[in-house]
């Protein structure tokens, strides 16, 4: 997948891959730390790498029920992401993998400044949730010991 680069602009990618659950942390570090070292190779950076742990897969993948998340943010110029997916395919571990093109001029504080943000109305979003968890459980304690005071008036 090559991209034809603006001068004075860098094209921003991501790329999340799965690998399989029994893969080690050391073997996971040196995976990342070779990809790192890729954009580095194509004059692009790092913007931000996530791991989103363990999850359960939606349909199984060579047999597997469940895979490690990699989430990766990075800039670069020419075949980088040829070269990031041509390392993930040769990698054993590696079961699936998607690079998506984020922006031709990719602009990275304005990325990150958009990610605080979501990032800021999820937990809003979350507290929110669970403010109306906690109010339901309210209510039904309060109807459980009314019902409860009720049954001991009538035994009396």
């Amino acid at each position: 997948m090559a991209t034809k680069s603006v001068p004075g602009k860098i094209a921003g990618f991501e790329t999340t891959f799965l690998t399989r659950p029994e893969m080690n942390e050391d073997q996971l570090k040196a995976l990342q730390d070779r990809l790192i070292g890729l954009v580095a190779d194509y004059k692009g950076e790092l913007i931000l790498q996530e791991d989103w742990g363990t999850k359960r897969l939606a349909y199984k993948i060579e047999k597997e029920t469940r895979a490690r998340y990699t989430y990766l943010v990075y800039t670069g110029e020419g075949n980088v992401v040829a070269e990031i997916e041509r390392n993930l395919r040769i990698n054993d571990f590696v079961m699936r993998f998607l690079s998506v093109n984020i922006s031709k001029e990719f602009d990275k504080d304005a990325f990150m400044k958009r990610r605080e943000e979501i990032k800021a109305q999820a937990k809003k979003r979350e507290e929110e949730r669970e403010a109306r968890r906690e109010e339901r459980e309210a209510r039904r304690r309060s109807f459980e010991d009314e019902s409860s005071d009720m049954g001991a008036d009538a035994g009396e």
